[in-house]
């Protein structure tokens, strides 16, 4: 019977010790897509970018963002390109997500060309972008529609 006991608690000891966590979870990424509504691509001196911006400052997209990664895809789809995006490693907080244009070679503390935000897309007179409160429990894509041709900036 002592050896049934100890075999069930080795058991145990083993079956909790390989609890294998979800790489995926929702929360450990920042992802979605960027749909680019129009078609004029600069791509010289620049690269298209996701940005991450603090939503507890003062005009925010005219500040440094925390955070701006390149996209690595444009995908052609019919009269339209679309981007996949990922950002992970981002510390709790309240963030604004923008589509943006950065210099290549890169300038510190840039303040990127913002082209479409979440919450209000291309529009230049909204004021309510959403903030996205990270990690992020939900796990839905923070999708966003954004301008391609530079001289339709936001901000």
């Amino acid at each position: 019977m002592k050896n049934v006991r100890y075999i069930t608690a080795l058991i145990l000891i083993i079956i909790i010790g390989c609890d294998v966590q979800d790489i995926n979870r929702p929360g450990d990424k920042l992802s979605g897509y960027i749909t680019h509504v129009d078609t004029n691509l600069f791509l010289n001196g620049g690269f298209y970018s996701v940005s991450v911006f603090s939503a507890d400052s003062s005009n925010p997209f005219l500040r440094v963002p925390f955070r701006t990664d390149s996209i690595h895809q444009l995908i052609r789809s019919d009269f339209h390109y679309y981007s996949p995006y990922d950002m992970d490693g981002i510390p709790p907080g309240r963030y604004y997500v923008a589509a943006t244009w950065s210099h290549y070679p890169r300038i510190p503390n840039e303040v990127p060309i913002v082209l479409g935000t979440f919450g209000c897309d291309t529009s230049a007179s909204c004021t309510s972008h959403t903030v996205v409160v990270y990690p992020d429990v939900t796990g839905h894509f923070k999708n966003i529609t954004s301008w391609t041709d530079l001289s339709k900036r936001l901000f």
